[in-house]
């Protein structure tokens, strides 16, 4: 079976679903194919090249720190927990010998008799007390309670099976450490201060002849406070270290990122001066290419034109005049003789002539154009008035002129970029702004020389109003290509260019062109009068 795709192509019929799959995915619409995930620049690939393996590095530290601290902790608590717990024992050991030699003149001679002598015991043990929470307590071998001054109430009963919160059978463990010559047991007991059941290290000791379990013990949980309090400040001192690990990381990155961006702003400036340096090669050659051009176009093809119009001229005087005419006879005889008057050689020699006049005058157009040699011979002042007057001729629009004459205070590139711009800045005038008026202002002011182009037409659209700033590189990406060309050719010389609305007789309007450019002032005198001197008078209003 062959099918007919909507290609219009024919091929065998395949219900592979992996093919059919694909098909699909070949005639899916543009905008429901997936997106591919855009390409990362230079700048992104290099932040992410340097700093992930610094962030990697420092997450690493922080957990090796992490886990090192941990355990240094662990280590450390289990190490003062010890330490306290040995100095308790050792305290509990001083009070259950100092209760030993308290009773033991009683226990071993019994002077008034056994039940006396155990009376007498258990009234000392009764008294022994230290501290808030520190008694002696009895008991027999069964269990029952014989002395415990903190709670009277337990003396008298059996508590062998009592057991604490854990299943821990108190009284049984205390009675067979005692009987196996004495030791320490640990245990949940109810804190008399408190009212609350907490751990007790306790010390048995057992007097054999009267079967008796005596003993005492320290509360634990001032030494748990000790440790909590001991871990929160190991903890606080490791959060810190994190915190000057994570600020060493921030900085780091910081300096990283404006070493990068450092970088490439050098990089951009270099490159930006490195271009407006080939930028201003490349005009300069193109301007002594077009010097040379319209050098050759004046001294050579115009002297030539101009010695063939002499030529003709010439032999258009010596050339046979023409016949006389003669009255208009019926057979159409005169009609003739004026077709072959008209084809006399002096006739076409006339002709020739006006067309050969024509080419020089365009020759001398196309060179002036190219290279006006009034800027090489008279200086940037007169050339800008030659252009205002060849502008204000061609358009018939109304055009003042003020320029300071210059002088060598300009490089001669300068001047070229200004009459130019000046010249393109007129151009566009004509072309795009519907003027009626246009003013153009050359000066010198503090060691400056300021130029400014004014008409007051409709304007320049919107997208590029705000284009010039005054810098290429401030310069929006829709800015027209002739206005960042004048930007660029002022700037390839120092100075500034903006754009702006004019204000003619307080009315603002139009286009304003405002360039500032340095000058030179070690080539010359400096001169103080700075205000503007018309260097021939303003070209009056066009008929």
């Amino acid at each position: 079976m062959r099918i007919t795709t909507e290609f219009g192509c024919q091929g065998e019929a395949n219900n592979d679903p992996d093919n059919q799959k694909a098909a699909r995915a070949f005639i899916m619409e543009p905008d429901m194919r997936p997106n591919k995930l855009p390409r990362l620049t230079f700048r992104t690939r290099l932040l992410l090249i340097t700093i992930l393996p610094l962030l990697a590095v420092s997450a690493l530290s922080w957990l090796v720190i992490s886990f090192q601290a941990d355990r240094l902790i662990q280590a450390e608590l289990a190490t003062v927990e010890k330490r306290i717990l040995a100095a308790r024992q050792a305290e509990i050991r001083n009070y259950i010998s100092l209760a030993q030699t308290s009773i033991r003149h009683l226990y071993d001679a019994e002077p008034a008799g056994q039940e006396a002598a155990q009376a007498e015991v258990m009234q000392i043990l009764h008294d022994m007390t230290f501290g808030d929470d520190g008694y002696f307590f009895v008991y027999d071998n069964d269990g029952n309670s014989l002395v415990h001054p903190r709670l009277p109430e337990l003396v008298g009963e059996n508590w062998w099976d009592l057991q604490d919160p854990n299943g821990d059978y108190v009284i049984r463990n205390l009675i067979k450490a005692a009987q196996d010559g004495g030791g320490f047991h640990r245990y949940i007991w109810n804190k008399p201060t408190t009212g609350q059941a907490a751990e007790k290290l306790g010390y048995a000791d057992y007097l054999p002849k009267w079967g008796w379990m005596f003993g005492t013990g320290l509360y634990l949980d001032d030494i748990e406070n000790e440790i909590t309090i001991l871990r929160a400040q190991t903890e606080e001192n490791v959060n810190q270290t994190a915190i000057i690990l994570f600020a060493l990381t921030f900085i780091a990155v910081l300096m990283v990122s404006a070493m990068l961006f450092a970088i490439r702003l050098s990089e951009e400036r270099f490159a930006d001066s490195k271009l407006k340096d080939l930028t201003r090669r490349i005009v300069n050659v193109q301007e002594e290419e077009r010097k040379r051009v319209s050098t050759e176009l004046h001294d050579g093809i115009s002297q030539l034109l101009v010695g063939a119009r002499y030529s003709l001229d010439l032999a258009h005087a010596q050339a046979p005049a023409d016949p006389p005419a003669h009255p208009v006879s019926r057979d159409g005889a005169e009609e003739m003789r004026e077709a072959t008057a008209s084809t006399s050689p002096r006739a076409l020699i006339a002709k020739s002539m006006r067309v050969l006049e024509n080419a020089i005058s365009e020759v001398r157009r196309i060179s002036k154009d190219l290279r006006p040699s009034v800027l090489d011979d008279l200086g940037l002042a007169a050339a800008i008035q030659n252009l205002c007057n060849d502008f204000a001729d061609q358009t018939r629009l109304q055009v003042a002129v003020t320029a300071t004459p210059v002088g060598p205070s300009l490089p001669d590139g300068a001047k070229t970029a200004l009459y130019r711009v000046l010249q393109e800045s007129l151009t566009n005038i004509a072309k795009h702004a519907e003027a009626s008026r246009v003013s153009v202002a050359l000066k010198r002011q503090d060691g400056i020389l300021i130029m400014r182009i004014r008409d007051n037409g409709k304007g320049l659209p919107s997208k590029l109003r705000n284009s010039g700033s005054g810098s290429t590189a401030s310069a929006s990406a829709d800015t027209g290509l002739g206005i960042r060309n004048m930007m660029e050719r002022v700037e390839s010389y120092g100075g500034r260019l903006a754009i702006g609305p004019a204000d003619f007789e307080g009315v603002t309007c139009g286009t304003e062109i405002y360039i500032t450019m340095p000058l030179d002032l070690t080539r010359e005198d400096i001169r103080t009068d700075t205000n503007l001197q018309p260097t021939t008078p303003p070209i009056r209003e066009a008929a």
